[in-house]
C-alpha cells in the first residue's frame, strides 16, 4: 500500500500540515523575533490558530544555531515540571565532560501555549532570565493564540513592555506561493501545483481564508481523492495535461464535509460578505461589538465573549449564529469542550477599510 504523495514521487507529503520550517510571508516577523534573542530580551508571539506560530518558533530553532532552545508546550507539562532539571539537558558532550553546570551555548526558554502556563514556572523562568548574576536563561519568548495576557502579573506585563509580535494572516498571493513551494518536484522538474485549475486554486485559496494550515489540509484531499478513487491509473501522476476543475474540487471537498456554498466558479464569494459593503452596514451594533472584541483577542468561546461583552450566554450564543451565517467568523479550535471562534480574513479587510 503506497500514497498519493510517493505515487507521484513524493518521499514525504509535501502537504503535511504540521508545522513546517519552510515559511512564506512571515520574513518580517522572524527578523523582529531573532533581534529580540539577539539582545537578550524577553519577547510575546502572537497569531491566529494557522498563521504559521508554531512553523515560526520551529525556524528559529533550526536556524540559530549558537543557542540552546528549550522549547515547551504548556498545555502538556507534567506536574512538578523540573525547568533548571531540562535546561542542564542541553549541555553537550564538551560540556558533560568538562563538567558544566548548565549549557555553553546560550539557553533561551521558548513557552508555547503560554495561556495554560503555570504561575510558579512562570515565576521561576523570570527570576532564570533576570538574575544579574548568573541569567541561566539568556531569552524568553512566550507564545499564544490570543493577544491577550490573562496569566500574569502588571509587573510580568511591565517587563515585557511592547516587545510583541503579532502575525497576520496571509494573502491570496502568499497562499498560492506555499502551495507552488510545497508541489515543486525538482527531481523530476515537474510542478504538481499546474495539476489544479486556476479556479480550483482560487477556490481553496478563498475558502481557507489566510490559514495555510487548512489550505494544506484541503489541497491533501484533493490529491489523495484522486489516489484512492484512481489507484494505478491515477490522472494526476499518468497523465502531465491533466488538470483539476473547479467542479471537481468542490464535490471533493463537499464529500469530505467542508461547507463549499457560496463560491461561484472562479471561487469568489457570491453571497454573505461583500468588499463593496461598509463594516457598519452590514453589521448591527451588537455584532460589530463582538467582532471587535474577536479582533482583539485573537479567538474567543461564545462562554468567553459573554463575559466579556457582559452579556448573556443565550444572546452570545445568538451572536455567533449571525456571525457565522454572514461568514464573518470561523471556527479555530477548541477550549476544553467550548468551539473557539476567530474572525474571517475578509471580515477584517472590511473592518480595516471602513
Amino acid at each position: 500500500m503506497t500514497t498519493w504523495y510517493k505515487q507521484i514521487g513524493f518521499e514525504d507529503n509535501p502537504l503535511d500540515s504540521r508545522p513546517n520550517p519552510k515559511l512564506i510571508g512571515l520574513a518580517e516577523e522572524e527578523e523582529q523575533l531573532k533581534n529580540h534573542i539577539f539582545k537578550e530580551e524577553m519577547c510575546f508571539l502572537n497569531g491566529l490558530t494557522g498563521s504559521g506560530k508554531t512553523s515560526l518558533l520551529k525556524r528559529i530553532q533550526e536556524s540559530m544555531k549558537d543557542y540552546s532552545f528549550v522549547y515547551l508546550d504548556a498545555d502538556a507539562l507534567p506536574r512538578g515540571f523540573d525547568l533548571m532539571g531540562v535546561i542542564k539537558n542541553k549541555r553537550s558532550f564538551l560540556d558533560k565532560i568538562t563538567f558544566k553546570t548548565f549549557p555553553t551555548k546560550k539557553p533561551v526558554l521558548i513557552i508555547d501555549e503560554f495561556q495554560a502556563t503555570d504561575p510558579n514556572l512562570i515565576l521561576e523562568a523570570r527570576s532564570n532570565w533576570e538574575n544579574p548574576n548568573e541569567k541561566r536563561i539568556k531569552s524568553i519568548v512566550i507564545a499564544q493564540i490570543s493577544s491577550q495576557l490573562r496569566n500574569v502579573t502588571g509587573s510580568f506585563k511591565d517587563r515585557l513592555g511592547n516587545r510583541n509580535i503579532t502575525l497576520r494572516q496571509l494573502d491570496n498571493d502568499e497562499m498560492k506561493k506555499i502551495l507552488k513551494i510545497r508541489l515543486e518536484d525538482k527531481k523530476n522538474n515537474t510542478n504538481y501545483y499546474d495539476r489544479l485549475s486556476e479556479d480550483a486554486v482560487n477556490l481553496l485559496v478563498n475558502i481557507t481564508d489566510g490559514n495555510a494550515r487548512r489550505l494544506l489540509e484541503y489541497t491533501d484531499m484533493i490529491f489523495d481523492f484522486h489516489f484512492r478513487r484512481f489507484g494505478d491509473i491515477n490522472p494526476v501522476a499518468k497523465k502531465a495535461d491533466y488538470v483539476v476543475s473547479y467542479y471537481a474540487a468542490k464535490e471533493i471537498l463537499d464529500v469530505n464535509g467542508i461547507n463549499v456554498e457560496g463560491f461561484d466558479t472562479k471561487g469568489d464569494k457570491v453571497s454573505g460578505i461583500r468588499r463593496t459593503v461598509s463594516f457598519e452596514k452590514l453589521f448591527k451594533i451588537p455584532e460589530q461589538n463582538a467582532l471587535r472584541c474577536l479582533a482583539k483577542e485573537g479567538s474567543m468561546t461564545s462562554d468567553g465573549l459573554a463575559k466579556t461583552l457582559n452579556i448573556p450566554l443565550t444572546k452570545s450564543k445568538d451572536l455567533i449564529k449571525l456571525l457565522r451565517n454572514k461568514d464573518a467568523i470561523i471556527k479555530a479550535g477548541r477550549e476544553g469542550r467550548k468551539v473557539k471562534w476567530q474572525i474571517t480574513q475578509s471580515t477584517k479587510r472590511i473592518m480595516v477599510k471602513r
